[in-house]
């Protein structure tokens, strides 16, 4: 796959979203039910979705500020200076008194496959009227950023403020959420995986492009403006009513897939903002998404721009659709 990457404009990015501290640790496999097993290499790992697209929204080149809700506790400050050490502006990243940092227990298996609980903590208290007072960031803005690990009523705000100000909304499908169709006719671009679109739609979607490229199509009927569809090895589906694009994922060392559909989103974003069409965009994220798997971790695995650049001058090969 090949993408004209240069910008073309400035990506101005509002990403409204969690803030977590990751507790990670290594395994040969995933426990089951009332197992014990041995890990190793724990370690504390900031994350969140909301904050891992900002920091990889910031690092590929975008102008990031971001809306959210951290604990007065040691794990706050730590992760507001990770942010703003990540260029990020994160003013309005405020410490609530009354509630602790939200956090995620991720288990890692000798694949680098990931399994996460998240303890939603102050990412809960990102609410309405909290936004009310910064149509200002709207208006500098122009692509909205979303995940689901903060508050619905929180994100229906959020994307209602963007549309009055024409700003792009993207939305990151994760952690599996049912919506409403009357949300889902205001984002211009969602990106599930299956088991996120499953709970968009209310029925099982299997892990196949043929049924991924179903499911976006009925996401579509009900008013998504564009569907990127996460297939993981699979690569990803861009759908929209003119057409159905399969791009293939590149083959690379597997390390850690923890922040890989948060490094694509963010590209998504980021390129979409720089004024892009979906294909390329999407072309941009499939890069960072391989890039973030190269590493250990959800916000040191964030690509920079630079090594996208490299990547996509000479790629690696991509597995067969």
């Amino acid at each position: 796959m090949e993408a004209n990457i240069a910008a073309k404009a400035k990506a101005r990015i509002l990403d409204v979203g969690s803030i977590n501290m990751d507790l990670v640790v290594r395994a040969q496999r995933f426990p089951v039910a009332g197992e014990t097993l041995r890990g190793e290499g724990f370690k504390l790992v900031p994350g969140g979705k909301g904050s891992n697209q900002a920091v990889a929204a910031s690092r590929l080149g975008g102008t990031v500020k971001m809306i959210g809700r951290v604990g007065a506790d040691t794990f706050g400050p730590a992760l507001k200076k990770t942010l703003e050490d990540a260029g990020v502006d994160a003013a309005e990243v405020k410490p609530d008194p009354n509630a602790a940092t939200g956090v995620a227990f991720i288990i890692l298996d000798a694949a680098g496959q990931n399994s996460i609980i998240i303890a939603q903590g102050a990412n809960l208290t990102v609410l309405p009227q909290d936004l009310h007072t910064l149509g200002k960031l709207f208006d500098d803005s122009n692509v909205l950023l979303l995940q689901l690990e903060i508050p619905m009523e929180s994100v229906v705000e959020a994307v209602k403020m963007a549309k009055e100000r024409g700003v792009k909304v993207v939305l990151d499908a994760g952690p599996p959420t049912p919506l409403s169709k009357e949300l889902i006719k205001q984002i211009d671009v969602l990106s599930p995986n299956e088991t996120e679109a499953s709970a968009l739609l209310g029925r099982e979607v299997a892990p196949t492009a043929e049924d991924a490229e179903k499911a976006a199509k009925e996401l579509l009927a009900r008013g998504a403006g564009a569907v990127v569809f996460k297939l993981g090895e699979r690569g990803c589906l861009v759908v929209t009513k003119d057409e159905v694009v399969h791009l293939p994922s590149y083959i690379v060392e597997v390390v850690d897939t923890t922040g890989a559909g948060d490094a694509f989103t963010a590209a998504l974003a980021v390129a979409l903002g720089e004024g892009k069409s979906l294909r390329e965009a999407s072309v941009f994220a499939s890069a960072a998404g391989a890039l973030a798997v190269t590493k250990f971790g959800a916000q040191p695995s964030m690509p920079a721009r630079a090594e996208v650049e490299r990547f996509l001058a000479n790629p690696p090969k991509t597995r067969p659709i």
